[in-house]
């Protein structure tokens, strides 16, 4: 498929090269965007402890957006994308999150204690760590559906997205999300 080509590219140019060669599944194409400031896919750029697995696979989509350094980066993941009509990806500038840099360090008073998703996954390269706000925000994690529900609303408004360690969402805008089916898994990697 176009996207499981795309995410080999990725994974390829991203990798540091041996020789400057491209080896592995999909370096036929890592040429093309070794000039691109690729850093990979999100979810592969950072670590989470097993437990919240699901939660994080749930609440991010954006674990498959691929990060680069740069504007002019992003525009040659686009233009590798139209000219190999592998279909459209999500692109994270990182030179572009400066904002979010101050706000990863601020304590963040949540509800019971619990924590946010964000302050669970790490992160080896720092200046990766605002990518993964901007995909999470101050999403936060639940033990359970009565959990979330209780601290998801304040004064019966929605006031915080949750997730359960289950994979059941409630989004800001106050939607519920999840069911009987298997819950995503595997977005990212687990912690060592």
């Amino acid at each position: 498929s176009g996207a499981g080509k795309l995410q080999q590219a990725v994974r390829s140019a991203a990798q540091p090269r041996k020789h400057g060669k491209t080896g592995g599944k999909g370096g036929e194409f890592a040429g093309e965007l070794a000039g691109a400031g690729v850093v990979g896919r999100l979810g592969d750029l950072g670590s989470i402890e097993g437990k919240y697995d699901v939660a994080i696979s749930t609440a991010c989509p954006a674990l498959d957006n691929v990060v680069v350094r740069t504007t002019a980066g992003g525009q040659a993941v686009i233009e590798f994308l139209r000219r190999r009509e592998l279909g459209r990806a999500r692109v994270i500038v990182l030179d572009k999150l400066g904002y979010l840099a101050a706000r990863l360090d601020e304590e963040v008073a949540t509800p019971e204690g619990v924590p946010r998703l964000v302050d669970l996954v790490e992160v080896p390269d720092p200046a990766v760590r605002p990518a993964f706000l901007l995909a999470l925000g101050n999403t936060l994690v639940a033990e359970d559906l009565e959990q979330a529900v209780r601290i998801a609303y304040r004064d019966g408004k929605p006031a915080w997205r949750v997730v359960t360690l289950a994979g059941e969402l409630i989004d800001a805008s106050g939607t519920m999300s999840g069911g009987g089916r298997g819950a995503r898994r595997g977005g990212m990697r687990g912690s060592a």
